[in-house]
């Protein structure tokens, strides 16, 4: 692989790039550029070659690590010893264990670093869904730690330069014709050391489990997430907070089903109010509300109520609607004289609602 030739680029990928992202994008190039798939087409054999060479390097750790802080990799200067990885070349070991200094500083290096995200399921009835809701919830996190405020330093500690490399937080180290500028590994690159707070072993912040008010809005559904800036994690030795978000997933309803901001229900009348027409009371998430059913009204048939729906989380002002589905109840007839308005009802209207089949 030619030192020069930016692996990021090769694949396609970011820098921050997570390992899944690097395999993904490794076998979406791979089936592209594969030689099997491109027969005797040296471009893309020779792509699939630099590809192949770039996922081997950024998808191991060590190797991803070496190449971020110096640019290059070169097969050799990872080698194995007493059973752990360290940084050097198999020519020269004493720039091996050099290299392995610098790599178990840079695991530390005292550098502020952003909290995570967290995420936190609740689960809210389908009216609280509907009107909002406030509450507290626990969540496990990890909060500055009070005896260094965040620091990671002992209180009352202070910096000492670091005499190896004059406070530059650089190295330089030559075997030959090579020469490298590394980070220093007495101070991992800061130029000072410091004296690590004992109760959170340096890292500035402790694993708590606080209580967080948590105000639901109206109009939330299933998978609607609400965030809370700065409480997630707290950051790494005085880094900002990440942000905490609370998914809710809302309680089925047993007349209602929400679809977006409306709202359905189902309501059964009678043949004399689907035929004659009427005026029926339906339940809504308000109270009831009347609903006019014009005469012929036909089983399934639908109505809406303006209004009558969810609120909108982007616009509280704006509601969704109601649809009021009507479900047409035959009865059971048992008495002769029920039977013979029946046959008399169909005397004087014989309509055959079967004609549209044969047409």
């Amino acid at each position: 692989m030619n030192g020069r030739e930016d692996l990021y680029i090769v694949l396609e990928v970011g820098r921050a790039a997570s390992v899944n992202d690097i395999k993904k994008a490794f076998r979406k190039l791979a089936r592209r550029y594969h030689p099997d798939i491109n027969p005797g087409d040296r471009t893309a054999e020779d792509r699939f070659k630099r590809i192949s060479e770039a996922y081997e390097i950024l998808s191991d750790p060590l190797k991803r690590r070496f190449y971020d802080d110096n640019g290059f990799y070169t097969e050799g200067v990872l080698v194995e010893k007493t059973g752990a990885a360290q940084w050097g070349f198999g020519f020269a070991s004493g720039l091996g264990e050099i290299f392995g200094q610098v790599l178990t500083q840079q695991a530390v290096r005292r550098q502020p670093e952003r909290g995570s995200d967290l995420e936190y399921q609740i689960s809210v009835s389908f009216d609280d869904a509907i009107r909002g809701v406030s509450t507290k919830i626990g969540v496990l996190r990890k909060a500055a730690c009070h005896g260094c405020h965040g620091n990671g330093r002992m209180a009352g500690s202070r910096d000492i330069a670091c005499t190896r490399c004059a406070a530059s937080g650089k190295a330089s180290i030559a075997r030959g014709l090579l020469q490298f500028a590394v980070n220093c590994p007495d101070c991992g690159g800061m130029g000072r050391k410091v004296t690590e707070c004992r109760e959170c072993g340096g890292e500035g912040r402790l694993s708590t489990n606080e209580s967080i008010d948590v105000n639901v809005p109206p109009g939330v559904s299933t998978g609607s997430r609400i965030r809370y800036p700065e409480k997630g994690d707290s950051g790494r030795l005085g880094g900002p907070a990440g942000d905490l978000y609370v998914v809710t997933n809302v309680a089925a309803h047993p007349f209602f089903t929400r679809v977006g901001a409306n709202i359905h229900c189902t309501v059964p009348i009678t043949i004399a109010e689907a035929a004659l027409g009427s005026k029926i009371e339906v339940p809504t998430i308000e109270g009831p509300a009347v609903v006019r059913v014009p005469p012929g009204t036909q089983n399934r048939q639908t109505f809406r109520l303006r209004g009558k729906g969810a609120p909108s989380l982007i616009d509280p002002s704006a509601r969704g609607d109601q649809y009021v589905e009507v479900k047409v109840v035959i009865p059971r007839v048992g008495d002769e004289r029920s039977k013979e308005i029946l046959r008399e009802f169909a005397r004087l209207n014989p309509e055959n609602p079967r004609r549209e089949i044969w047409k």
